[in-house]
C-alpha cells in the first residue's frame, strides 16, 4: 500500500445502506455541485491495491475487475493517470462502498443504485458517512508533513487544529499516530461547513465524557480487572456517543 493517507468513509451511522429522502434537500431547487458524497476530499490518491486493501475484509469477493466493471458503468468513475491507471479519492471509496453495501444487504439491482446515486450527487438524498484513515505505514510519531499527508489535508489545517488545543503535540515537532482519526473527522466536520471555534467546543465535550468514563471504572481497575474496565469504559462511551447522535439527528429532522 502507498504511504498517502485518505479519508475514507465508514458505515453509516442509520441502517446501512438505507438511503432516504433529505427532507431540507427536497425542497432546495439548487442541485449540489459535484458528486456525492460532497464533504469527502475528491484528491485522488489511492491505487487500485490501495482501495482493495482497505476494504477487502469487508466486501471479500471485491476484485480489480469489478473496479473495472463499476467504473464502465459510471457509478465509481475514478480518475486516471497520465498512463491511464485508476487513482481513487476517498470520496470514490465510499461511494464504492455505498454500492457494494447496497447490493450485498440489499439486493439492490445497478439501475436503482444508478439512481440512488444520482439522488445522492444533487442532494435530494442523504446517506450519512463517517470518515476513515487509510495508511500503510506504522509510525508512532508523525511530522505536521506526515500528519498532513496521512490525513488528506493541508499543513495548514494541521496548525489550526494545534493553536485551537484540539490536537497537541506529543514530541517537539510530532503528534501521536493515534490521532489520525481525529483529524480525519475534523476535516470533514470543517469540510461541511462548522468553523473551529464550534469544533473545539465538540472535542472538549467528548473529551469530558471521556475523562467521566475512566473516572467510572477507575476503582474496577484499581482492583486488577483491567478487561472489565475497559469493557464498562467503552459501554459508557458509546453511550454518551448514542445520546450526542440522537440529539443531533433529532434537532435536524424537525
Amino acid at each position: 500500500m502507498s504511504g498517502a493517507a485518505a479519508r475514507a468513509a465508514g458505515d453509516s451511522l442509520p441502517a446501512a445502506g438505507d438511503v432516504r429522502p433529505d427532507a431540507d434537500a427536497v425542497h432546495n431547487t439548487e442541485a449540489l455541485a459535484g458528486r456525492w458524497p460532497h464533504a469527502l476530499s475528491h484528491e485522488p490518491l489511492l491505487r487500485v491495491s490501495d482501495v482493495l486493501a482497505l476494504i477487502q475484509n469487508e466486501f471479500p469477493a471485491l476484485t480489480p475487475s469489478k473496479l473495472r466493471f463499476y467504473d464502465a458503468q459510471g457509478l465509481v468513475t475514478p480518475q486516471r493517470t497520465p498512463s491511464g491507471y485508476r487513482q481513487y479519492s476517498p470520496a470514490d471509496v465510499e461511494r464504492l462502498r455505498f454500492v457494494l453495501r447496497q447490493q450485498r444487504d440489499h439486493y439492490r439491482p445497478l439501475t436503482v443504485i444508478a439512481n440512488h446515486l444520482e439522488q445522492l450527487d444533487r442532494g435530494t438524498m442523504h446517506e450519512v458517512v463517517s470518515p476513515h484513515v487509510v495508511d500503510g505505514d506504522d509510525a508512532d510519531f508523525l511530522t505536521v508533513g506526515e500528519l498532513a499527508a496521512r490525513a488528506g489535508t493541508t499543513e495548514a489545517a494541521i496548525e489550526e487544529l494545534d493553536e485551537a488545543g484540539v490536537i497537541k503535540q506529543a514530541v517537539p515537532g510530532a503528534y501521536e499516530r493515534g490521532i489520525l482519526d481525529l483529524v480525519v473527522a475534523c476535516g470533514a466536520y470543517r469540510a461541511a461547513g462548522g468553523d473551529i471555534r464550534s469544533l473545539r467546543s465538540l472535542v472538549l465535550a467528548a473529551r469530558r465524557e471521556a475523562d467521566r468514563a475512566d473516572a467510572m471504572v477507575a476503582p474496577v481497575r484499581k482492583k486488577g480487572a483491567v478487561g472489565e474496565a475497559e469493557e464498562s469504559a467503552r459501554e459508557f462511551a458509546e453511550s454518551a456517543i448514542a445520546v450526542f447522535g440522537a440529539c443531533v439527528r433529532g434537532s435536524i429532522s424537525r
